[in-house]
């Protein structure tokens, strides 16, 4: 009990609770006994859920993911990746960026050779078809920028951007913290 009684008392006013399943015809709840900062990580994740499913439904035409999309992207901005290094831009386990190179290699969007700067390390590269792919599809993705844009305005987005970061930086160093405690 005592646990819910000191999480209860890190909440500073009632805050309104926003289902992320809820269509707006659902009778809403007024109240939760969240604190801003569990609020804040809720809105966080259902942005997040939001972007990957409007993504992925903007790049079923080309039969692509958001992931795949965002893999390519950087791809095309960083020549030379290994898959190691595109899995830690992509924030991605690297199985599964096994799983979505693989796909675009097959594609004939990403192609493999030797790293110049590793003996033992494929470089990644994105060919000619990939590039035409990626314009192609930056249209569609584009849209939800503009929406984006037009529903918060550079400012904010630029303040949110840089709050956000500043976060995960400081959670990404927990992390490794609890990580080393338990090696």
């Amino acid at each position: 009990m005592f646990a819910l009684d000191h999480y209860a008392a890190g909440v500073t006013d009632q805050l309104p609770y926003i289902d992320p399943f809820d269509d707006g015809r659902a009778p809403a709840r007024t109240v939760t006994d969240m604190d801003e900062a569990s609020s804040l990580i809720d809105a966080a994740f259902r942005f997040e859920r939001a972007v990957t499913r409007i993504g992925n439904a903007r790049l079923r035409p080309w039969n692509m993911t958001l992931s795949s999309y965002s893999a390519l992207r950087i791809l095309a901005n960083r020549p030379n990746l290994t898959l190691a290094q595109l899995a830690r831009r992509c924030y991605a386990r690297p199985q599964t960026m096994t799983r979505i190179v693989t796909q675009l290699e097959n594609r004939g969007f990403v192609a493999r050779s030797a790293h110049p700067e590793s003996e033992r390390a494929l470089s990644l590269a994105v060919t000619d078809a990939g590039r035409a792919a990626l314009e192609e599809m930056g249209t569609e993705v584009l849209k939800i920028s503009e929406t984006l844009n037009s529903v918060l305005g550079r400012e904010d987005i630029v303040a949110a951007d840089r709050q956000l970061r500043k976060a995960a930086v400081v959670v990404e160093g927990e992390l490794r913290d609890m990580e080393r405690a338990e090696k």
